[in-house]
């Protein structure tokens, strides 16, 4: 099943929080990607720049939000459903690091 992620940044994250997030994110792109090897829904230049603790304003896929910081958008192509992938955001992605993570348009705070 495809699940459409939007990760919203915090707007005053420093380099710092950006450099644990990328990791937090290339942890849990490893757990999803189990035996098959590199999970390939996660742009490497988002990844790249959120590592090297800067805001991923160069991908495609990354845009800035008048309401909420940055925002950049990934798809989870490994879980079952909704609850599934909240699960697996949630073991590896430290929620202090985000604002919010949107999971096919539900917010992960609201979804039990």
């Amino acid at each position: 099943m495809s699940i459409q992620c939007d990760v919203i940044l915090r707007g005053n994250a420093t380099a710092e929080h950006l450099t644990a997030l990328g990791a937090a994110l290339w942890r849990w792109c490893n757990h999803a990607a189990g035996n098959s090897g590199i999970y390939h829904c996660l742009d490497n230049q988002t990844l790249a720049d959120l590592i090297a603790g800067k805001f991923p304003l160069s991908s495609q896929s990354s845009r800035q939000t008048e309401r909420r910081g940055v925002l950049f958008r990934f798809r989870d192509e490994e879980s079952k459903d909704r609850q599934a992938a909240i699960n697996s955001l949630r073991q590896d992605i430290p929620a202090r690091l985000v604002e919010d993570i949107v999971v096919d348009g539900a917010s992960w705070n609201q979804i039990n």
